[in-house]
């Protein structure tokens, strides 16, 4: 099993605890600025029927809905049963919003039924990310528009650079490897690609980056790992290694600290194709 799809099948058992933890600690910090990046390059507006793939806790597709409004429709598929309950849990807002339980690379959706289909942060965990590519062009109507974005290397994205070298410090070099392997794992693969080889056209690929700050300091990273598929490493740690670790976070992520926050910036490409 990679990495990537250790990490699906963390977040596929996740309990509704962490599914929160994941929500709480990560989304507003850093997949809502993404998500809003993401809907804006793929063109989403007024009347779009949108499918969001891996739409974990929602954060895609609740904006989503805002943006297509009451003309327009929005489905969110993942395969884990907790981070869609949190989805659910949220309140509405413009389009209904149907979510659906299904795996990227059987979709449990119509062929050609969406204007539009997203997939933030979620390929690089796909086990078949061909089939998953395939997938979403089958959802699409001729002309639908694909937006898909992946983290870019581990070491633009310094705040998570850090956590891995405190990790290998504490932990060791393998599981750190894990943690790279895991959300930065296609980092320096061509992800465009990828979607043209699935069939897409004028597949074009941007790094992009955004700034991103942890309020709660280097212990606000290590909380993350909570909701990782690192988490059950963590909690093995005793009293000792979990200070350890602690102090190596404080280490690592202190260039980044001001005021008491973690303050830099995430790189992510963000590839926008047509059907």
């Amino acid at each position: 099993m990679t990495s990537g799809e250790a990490w699906s099948a963390a977040f596929a058992s996740a309990g509704t605890e962490t599914a929160r933890a994941y929500d709480y600690s990560m989304v507003p910090q850093l997949f809502e600025p993404w998500a809003r990046l993401l809907l804006d390059q793929a063109g989403v507006g007024p009347g779009d029927e949108l499918l969001d793939v891996a739409c974990g806790p929602g954060t895609v597709t609740q904006l989503a809905a805002a943006l297509v409004g009451p003309g327009g429709r929005v489905t969110g598929c993942d395969m884990s049963p907790a981070m869609l309950a949190v989805a659910r849990s949220k309140p509405g807002g413009g389009a209904p919003v149907d979510y659906v339980e299904c795996p990227a690379d059987a979709l449990a959706v119509p062929a050609g039924a969406y204007d539009v289909v997203t997939c933030q942060q979620g390929l690089q965990f796909f086990a078949d990310r061909q089939h998953a590519l395939g997938e979403m062009r089958r959802a699409l109507r001729p002309g639908g528009r694909l937006g898909v974005a992946v983290w870019g290397p581990i070491e633009q994205s310094p705040p998570f650079a850090a956590l891995a070298e405190a990790i290998a410090e504490v932990i060791g070099e393998e599981t750190a490897a894990r943690y790279r392997n895991g959300p930065w794992g296609l980092g320096h693969d061509d992800v465009a690609v990828m979607v043209r080889q699935a069939g897409f056209a004028e597949a074009e690929a941007h790094l992009r980056r955004l700034p991103v700050v942890f309020e709660g300091g280097p212990g606000h990273l290590l909380r993350t790992l909570a909701a990782t598929a690192l988490a059950a490493d963590v909690a093995a740690l005793d009293e000792a290694g979990r200070r350890a670790l602690t102090a190596a976070i404080e280490k690592t992520a202190a260039p980044l600290v001001e005021d008491g926050a973690v303050r830099s910036e995430a790189a992510a490409q963000l590839v926008i194709a047509t059907a």
